[in-house]
């Protein structure tokens, strides 16, 4: 059975202008006692519980209003400590409303210059849980860089310890360990006490779950993975926990590798993890320093990606080159009315048809493509054009594969609908904007500034500053159609993820 406790809330003496809170979390002697000796077997021997309140959700934006934690040293609670602190920006009204924080709650608190080397001292070496640590550990660090200090912790987080213990639960977001737990909490979106709520979920952890349980949950996600011999083990702490793509150099500057991820340290670290086969021990023997560049998205990262491997063609990604040609599947009606297919070289310099379905690399690709198609939805072999006999019926007729078109036994009308039904998911959608557009990947806590990117019917022309700069790339007019960018695109502009992109048409063409 869960421990009981009650959360009580005490206001304590307020030190200089009132930003220091102290909270109490009492618990049943014995269930305490049980509680502690299952701690200190399952957790790190020293750990941090924290919580930070922020202007808003963009650490490059955005600065911290209230941090709390708590220390647990061997399963026990030895420390407590919070403060307001003056974000030196103003804190949206809406901010507020969640937290209770104002500005002139903050006006004569500390700056986080002023509480950082107190605070650093109470971190330093030690492990780091907080819900969500992600969020946590981003404004963090970045606020210690502001001031010339490294701040790069192992990390715990709390939402994935829920997950990974409590999989049969479906939320596991502070709200939904509140009401699991039936906890009662003073002031929601308050350090200390969203603090508390961690506090109580280890406890509720360590008299459900077996230690052994616990202990691996956690070393799961601590286990750092021996780093290459030649790797400085400081690159890895300067990677950002962000969008973007990396690269790999081996010891002369070669380039090695380049990926993406949405968050490049634990991609990068991944990479040395459970290696398995040929290329990653080459990758992992020979990798001597690594470089990055951060975007706002996952959209900006994959367009970037995409444009890195073919430009700089690493030594061990897979060999992706600008096709001269693409081959695509076309609707023909012969005399008797039956739709047959055929296949089409496209020049990549011109506009994709409304009749086009698909884009494959190679003619091989798109043969297989309507083999496929054709066991699926018992077309026709000679009105596919996989059998090149002008007349009488297919093979596939005789081993009754075929419904019959090929020698009149199914009608055109009957036929015809199979064979539009098989192509719709192939259809290339057509641009549906009426010229270039100007598409905004937005600023994040990721990122900064946004990224504004040019496109043309489908056509990927790289980075913008400015409308102006777009008009000259259009007319200049160099860049060839790249299927991949293609694919991106669909993916990004045409799905759900366009609402995280903002699709501006370009106007105002400059005078010649």
């Amino acid at each position: 059975m869960p421990a009981s406790f009650f959360v009580a809330q005490e206001m304590g003496a307020r030190l200089g202008q009132g930003y220091l809170l102290l909270t109490t979390l009492s618990l049943k002697r014995s269930s305490c006692q049980q509680t502690q000796m299952k701690l200190s077997e399952a957790l790190p021997q020293s750990l941090i519980l924290l919580d930070c309140e922020t202007t808003g959700g963009k650490a490059g934006r955005d600065r911290i209003t209230e941090i709390a934690l708590i220390e647990i040293a061997n399963g026990k609670e030895i420390n407590r400590w919070q403060t307001l602190i003056n974000p030196g920006i103003s804190i949206p009204p809406w901010i507020s409303r969640i937290t209770g924080i104002d500005n002139q709650m903050v006006a004569n608190a500390p700056s986080f210059k002023d509480i950082a080397d107190e605070l650093w001292q109470r971190l330093q070496g030690k492990v780091l849980m907080a819900h969500h640590a992600r969020f946590d550990c981003s404004f963090l660090k970045l606020s210690f860089k502001q001031i010339g200090i490294r701040y790069s912790p192992q990390v715990l987080c709390s939402v994935k310890l829920s997950r990974s213990l409590f999989p049969e639960h479906c939320s596991h977001s502070l709200d939904a360990i509140i009401k699991r737990l039936s906890l009662k909490v003073a002031e929601r979106h308050r350090a200390m006490d969203d603090t508390e709520v961690i506090l109580a979920l280890l406890k509720h952890i360590s008299t459900q779950c077996a230690p052994e349980a616990v202990h691996s949950a956690c070393q799961q996600q601590l286990r750092r993975p021996s780093l290459p011999s030649q790797l400085d083990a400081s690159t890895i702490d300067d990677l950002p926990e962000t969008p973007g793509v990396y690269r790999f150099y081996d010891a002369e500057g070669q380039l090695l590798y380049v990926g993406k991820s949405i968050n490049i340290r634990q991609r990068v670290l991944s990479h040395f993890t459970d290696i398995t086969d040929r290329k990653g021990m080459d990758l992992y023997r020979q990798l001597s320093h690594i470089e990055f560049d951060q975007t706002p998205s996952d959209f900006g990262a994959q367009l970037l990606e995409n444009q890195q491997i073919k430009q700089l063609t690493p030594r061990y990604n897979r060999r992706q080159t600008k096709n001269k040609y693409l081959w695509t599947i076309t609707l023909h009606e012969n005399a008797q009315g039956y739709h047959q297919l055929v296949l089409k070289q496209l020049d990549l310099q011109q506009e994709l048809g409304d009749s086009s379905h698909g884009l494959f690399r190679s003619q091989k690709q798109a043969e297989q493509t309507i083999e496929s198609l054709l066991i699926e939805h018992q077309l026709c072999q000679r009105l596919t054009g996989l059998d090149k006999r002008k007349r009488g019926a297919c093979f596939n007729y005789q081993l009754k594969r075929c419904l019959g078109a090929c020698c009149g036994a199914e009608i055109p009308l009957k036929y015809n609908l199979r064979v539009n039904q098989a192509l719709h998911s192939l259809k290339n959608p057509l641009w549906p904007w009426p010229g270039p557009v100007i598409v905004e990947e937005y600023a994040t806590q990721y990122a900064d500034q946004s990224h504004y990117h040019l496109i043309d019917n489908w056509l990927y022309l790289g980075r913008v500053r400015d409308q102006q700069e777009a008009w000259q790339k259009l007319q200049r007019g160099s860049e060839a159609f790249d299927v991949d960018a293609y694919k991106i695109q669909l993916r990004f502009l045409l799905g759900k993820a366009s609402a995280s992109l903002k699709i501006t048409p370009l106007t105002g063409m400059p005078d010649d």
